[in-house]
């Protein structure tokens, strides 16, 4: 061990290393960034598992690490916390809501030695699990359901990759299968619908749609998902590189474009069909049969006014297309379904005959017979067969690919050298000089080769950066308090063997999520109270040390869904197109006939969880907005916690919490009865999952004898720091 905790293997660098490379870069000389030895850049190591005084805090590996550092400063970790807190802080943390009055009973009134772990494992088989880390999630994604900039329009099928992660998730899709399916999913898995929606990841930037040149628009597209593939998945700033090199990491302009290489053949896809073999099969013959019978119709229409038409005006109509023309003079017997209804249209929109020039010279018969064909063409119209679902994602055309170009100044003008696929020059090994690229049929293999580097067991950022990630929502900060810049001018990390320990065991745990987190929150580390000690906190005011567990604030999601779940109003239904809950007045205004905000007419929809609320890119859900719901513009690795005005004043005014209020009072009477007592104590167990002290109950008593409603009672307790907060 080196120098303030660092392995030796690591440079000793300064607090103002970052800022010197800068300088030196920008005065033109050589920085030292490119040091082989960064801890981010060398492959992790499993370390052994240390070996620690105080064993009776180990419950498993985690905490020796996390112990070892503790006796080394001289510090006692928090006692555990009561299970009450455990059930509570578990529910959150796994699935995003407050733990039911059944699951709080299970977990307090079972005397099993292994009670806790159970519970862990019910609530990672919970469809709420998915749900929860999905949104994490789609934070790194930068996910919406609209383009942004000026139109800002809707993404009608964005919202089948939301619901792909949460599927994935709750299935404990391996890390590996998670992040290749969604680099290059139609590579990994051909003809997979499932596979190709995966690779959504990719077509969640924001999207200038009526940009003038549709060439820059791609240009912006590709250094998106190259920027966004760095933060994500490597934990790189690697978008600083796209104007120059990087100024403090070893990552230079050309090796932004040499990864941009590997994204370049794709095709942006709006329209694929997600439909199996089977059901495209079933879909083209009705389509087909519906097309015959439609050309039918039409056909005996033509016949039925044919020489009526070239008595009234002879010749072609005027302005024909080439294809309309064809089709007008080839016979009648020799057209497909498709050129009857060219010729159909063009001879019906001929403007040289009016209406009722044109039904005078049917006369009577030819015109009842034409409104009967009418008749059926209308009704074969409205039976036209659904179109299959459709999702966006990447794909490609063929095996051979376009060339890359190196941009001056990131300038799309500016051309330079055509560059080739290959990865940052610091990360990759002699063998990875030339990436191993295959072309298939219908691709080029770019992606494919670049998510089998990404998910190598020895790669140096991926496992470290995933581990990270899953901590820090754990514990509220994570061993890397950067989470997406591993690089020089990132936090190094305060338990830096522990991260190597973890991403070793995340790949031999075979990529499983549910494995880790399993093993974070089943840690006595996990399980600390909150509650601080004067030493430690003089010692460690920031508990980079983990001597306690973090008191963390749900985020506006969770908030939104304890207020419905806590209601009893909160609908469970899993998936599906976005849904629209009321806005505040002062925004109805903003919307045009309902375009912006339609808000969904039944209540059940609009009680759905806050993960399924549409994500307007130019119009943020006002309550989430309140509570730091990142600008989805770019990938957010950790959210702001701010205290702010705006946050009490919805809680106490919103609709959303005074509905919830009403309804919880409700639900408390009609399950307590007439009661008081009995009401206090079910809504202190409904909110904050634990029963009233004797001050607390006081307090109820005297609110509610001296002309406070149970209503306000209970919008009271919703408005508490402890409903908002997970200790």
């Amino acid at each position: 061990m080196g120098v303030a905790g660092k392995p030796t293997m690591m440079p000793v660098r300064g607090p103002f290393t970052g800022l010197l490379l800068v300088l030196v870069a920008l005065l033109g000389g050589e920085a030292s960034a490119d040091d082989p030895g960064h801890w981010a850049f060398t492959p992790p190591r499993r370390p052994p598992v240390p070996v620690v005084r105080s064993t009776a805090r180990v419950r498993n590996p985690i905490d020796a690490f996390v112990v070892k550092k503790l006796e080394e400063a001289g510090l006692e970790p928090a006692p555990e916390a009561d299970r009450a807190t455990l059930v509570r802080r578990l529910s959150f943390d796994l699935t995003g809501l407050p733990p039911s009055l059944e699951l709080q009973d299970r977990y307090l009134n079972d005397p099993a030695p292994d009670a806790y772990e159970r519970l862990v494992d019910r609530l990672l088989a919970s469809p709420q699990y998915g749900e929860r880390w999905a949104q994490h999630w789609l934070d790194l994604a930068r996910y919406a359901d609209t383009d942004g900039f000026e139109f800002d329009q809707a993404r009608p099928d964005a919202w089948r990759y939301r619901d792909w992660v949460v599927n994935a998730l709750n299935r404990d899709m391996p890390y590996d299968r998670f992040l290749r399916l969604q680099t290059a999913g139609d590579e990994v898995a051909p003809g997979d619908p499932d596979a190709f929606i995966a690779t959504g990841f990719n077509r969640c930037y924001p999207d200038m749609v009526d940009l003038n040149d549709q060439g820059l628009r791609r240009q912006n597209a590709l250094n998106d998902i190259t920027e966004t593939t760095g933060l994500v998945f490597l934990g790189l700033t690697i978008g600083c590189a796209r104007c120059h090199d990087h100024k403090s990491d070893p990552i230079s302009q050309a090796d932004f474009y040499r990864l941009q290489a590997f994204f370049s053949p794709a095709r942006f896809r709006d329209d694929y069909p997600i439909a199996s073999p089977s059901a495209r099969a079933g879909h083209e013959a009705r389509v087909k049969a519906w097309e015959e019978a439609t050309a039918d119709a039409q056909a005996a229409i033509l016949r039925l006014e044919a020489p009526v038409r070239a008595a009234l005006a002879p010749g072609d109509p005027p302005g024909l297309t080439d294809e309309a023309a064809a089709a007008i003079r080839k016979p009648e017997a020799e057209r497909s379904p498709a050129e009857v209804r060219l010729a159909y249209e063009a001879v019906t929109k001929d403007g040289r005959i009016k209406p009722e020039v044109l039904a005078a010279a049917l006369g009577p018969v030819r015109v009842a017979s034409r409104r009967a064909l009418l008749a059926e063409l209308g009704r074969l119209k409205a039976a036209a067969p659904p179109p299959l679902p459709k999702a966006r994602g990447l794909d490609e055309a063929g095996p051979d690919a376009p060339p890359t170009f190196f941009l001056r100044r990131g300038e799309f003008s500016a051309k330079g050298d055509e560059v080739h696929p290959g990865f940052p020059e610091a990360l990759r090994s002699a063998a990875d000089a030339s990436p191993a690229i295959v072309p298939m049929p219908r691709s080029t293999g770019r992606r494919k080769a670049l998510a089998e580097w990404l998910t190598r067991a020895d790669h140096p950022l991926t496992g470290r950066v995933l581990v990270n990630r899953l901590w820090q929502h754990h514990f509220g900060r994570g061993l890397v308090a950067t989470p997406s810049d591993f690089g020089t001018m990132g936090e190094e990390p305060s338990h830096p063997e522990l991260l190597d320990w973890l991403a070793c065991e995340l790949v031999a745990r075979g990529w499983s999520l549910k494995a880790m987190h399993r093993l974070m929150v089943t840690s006595a580390t996990y399980r600390q109270s909150s509650r601080a000690s004067a030493a430690a906190l003089a010692a460690d005011p920031d508990n980079t040390l983990l001597w306690r567990h973090g008191r963390l604030r749900l985020d506006g999601e969770a908030i939104r869904d304890a207020l419905l779940a806590v209601s009893g109003r909160l609908n469970p239904a899993l998936g599906g197109p976005p849904v629209f809950p009321e806005l505040p007045d002062e925004l109805t205004k903003l919307s045009n006939k309902g375009a912006v905000w339609p808000v969904s007419d039944r209540r059940l929809d609009r009680d759905r969880r806050s993960l399924y609320v549409f994500i307007r890119r130019n119009l943020r859900y006002p309550f989430f907005e309140a509570f730091d719901r990142p600008d989805t513009n770019a990938s957010c690795p950790r959210r702001p916690t701010t205290t702010i005005a705006p946050q009490a004043l919805t809680l106490l005014n919103s609709r959303l919490a005074n509905d919830a209020a009403h309804a919880l009072a409700a639900r408390i009477a009609s399950t307590a009865g007439a009661d008081r007592d009995a009401q206090v104590e079910l809504a202190y167990r409904i909110t904050v999952s634990r029963e009233p002290d004797a001050d607390e109950r006081r307090t109820a008593r005297s609110f509610l004898a001296h002309g406070g409603t149970f209503r306000h009672f209970c919008l009271a307790l919703l408005n508490a720091n402890e409903f908002l907060y997970v200790e």
